[in-house]
């Protein structure tokens, strides 16, 4: 479980985060949603010790996530941040990297084989001597996920994961993340810009609003008043065969 307690955070003395509480357990998706400027990505920062945190807890089976030396944060968080640069390499090499957090020197036959067996789970063998610089944006998102992957840890953080993708891959990924969140029983935490993704993929919603929870729970218990308040705009949630939809 992990566990974030009365968390506070502030940058350049102004509050970012106020108050912040939430579980994510083990085998669902927690989908970050809100404004811009609501804390979303400030909030995956904290996790990762990247911003200080004024105030709170950060726990992981009650440990404090902010004691973690990088090493062993690197051991049971895996990040992806809104924004990924492909560096020159190829596929295989850069799902490789993914390994580094367990290496003591260089990547043995058990590593390699790690890697390869995502590779093939996320269909990318045809692709695994490609440079990343080369491969459609969808294909580059699956090779970061790969990465993720291999580091085998237990929690996994996805900053706007499907953004500027087109729907055929958007829809891939969020089955994919959907898929291995489950078998593999991670703690999935997902910043979605996308409501309709959000309200359809995850368990768990957490909306924020210039740092603050408006609401915490699964999506059909939230209402169409807190989501209006938080996004200022007029907009319907309704019951299309079974699912439900944001209408704006």
């Amino acid at each position: 479980m992990l566990e974030i307690k009365d968390l506070d955070v502030w940058l350049a003395k102004k509050p970012v985060l106020e108050s912040v509480s939430f579980r994510a357990a083990p085998g669902r998706i927690s989908a970050v949603i809100g404004p811009n400027g609501a804390g979303k990505s400030t909030l995956f920062k904290a996790i990762m010790n990247l911003v200080k945190v004024k105030h709170g807890q950060i726990l992981w089976h009650n440990s404090d996530l902010t004691d973690f030396s990088r090493k062993n944060l690197a051991k049971t968080v895996a990040y992806l941040p809104q924004n990924s640069h492909a560096v020159p390499s190829t596929v295989y090499d850069s799902v490789l990297l993914g390994r580094k957090p367990h290496l003591s020197f260089r990547p043995g036959p058990a590593d390699r084989q790690m890697v390869d067996e995502i590779i093939v789970d996320l269909n990318l063998k045809d692709l695994k001597e490609s440079c990343v610089t080369k491969i459609s944006g969808g294909e580059f998102q699956k090779s970061l996920i790969a990465r993720l992957l291999v580091q085998n840890v237990p929690v996994m953080l996805l900053d706007e994961p499907i953004n500027h993708l087109d729907v055929k891959n958007q829809l891939e990924i969020m089955d994919l993340v959907q898929a291995l969140t489950i078998d593999r029983k991670l703690v999935s935490v997902i910043v979605l810009h996308d409501l309709n993704f959000a309200m359809g993929y995850a368990d768990e919603l957490l909306l924020l609003k210039n740092g603050k929870i408006v609401f915490n729970g699964p999506p059909a218990s939230l209402s169409v008043e807190k989501l209006k308040m938080a996004y200022q705009v007029d907009l319907k949630i309704v019951s299309i065969d079974g699912k439900l939809k944001v209408i704006f």
